[in-house]
C-alpha cells in the first residue's frame, strides 16, 4: 500500500496484540504487522492510523460497540471523525463516522478495503 505523506511506525505490532483484537480484518492486520500505526496526510486530509494497542483499547471500551455492534475503529482525522470497519455490511465495510454520535445510521460506507479507503481519502472523497 502506497502512503506518501505518511510517517509510518517502523515496526509491526506484536502477534499477541493483533490476536486479541476482535473482528480485525485481514488487510488491516497485514498493515499492522508491518507498521504499528502512522500519521500524516493523505491528499489534503490528515490521517492518524492507531497502533494495535490503541485499536484494542478502543474495541474494549465498548462505548462504540454498544452503539454500533460490529464497528472496529482504527484511526481518526485528528478531529471529529473516526475511520472504521463495519463487519455487518456486505460491501463497503470501510468508512468514516463522527466520533460524537457514533450510531450505525451515521457510518458513511466508502470502500471495500483499507487500500480503497486510503485512495478515496487521497482523492478527496
Amino acid at each position: 500500500m502506497d502512503l506518501p505523506g505518511m510517517k509510518l511506525a517502523p515496526d509491526g505490532a506484536p502477534k499477541e496484540t493483533l490476536d486479541a483484537i476482535p473482528g480485525l480484518p485481514p488487510d488491516l492486520r497485514a498493515f499492522l504487522e508491518q507498521h504499528d500505526g502512522g500519521r500524516g496526510k493523505v491528499g489534503n486530509r490528515p490521517l492518524i492510523l492507531w497502533s494495535a494497542d490503541q485499536i484494542a483499547r478502543e474495541a474494549q471500551s465498548q462505548e462504540v460497540s454498544l452503539a454500533t455492534p460490529g464497528l472496529l475503529l482504527f484511526g481518526t482525522d485528528g478531529g471529529a471523525e473516526a475511520y472504521g470497519y463495519l463487519s455487518r455490511l456486505r460491501q463497503h465495510r470501510y468508512g468514516r463516522i463522527p466520533l460524537i454520535a457514533a450510531g450505525m445510521h451515521e457510518f458513511e460506507a466508502i470502500a471495500d478495503s483499507l487500500e480503497e479507503l486510503i485512495q478515496s481519502l487521497a482523492e478527496g472523497r
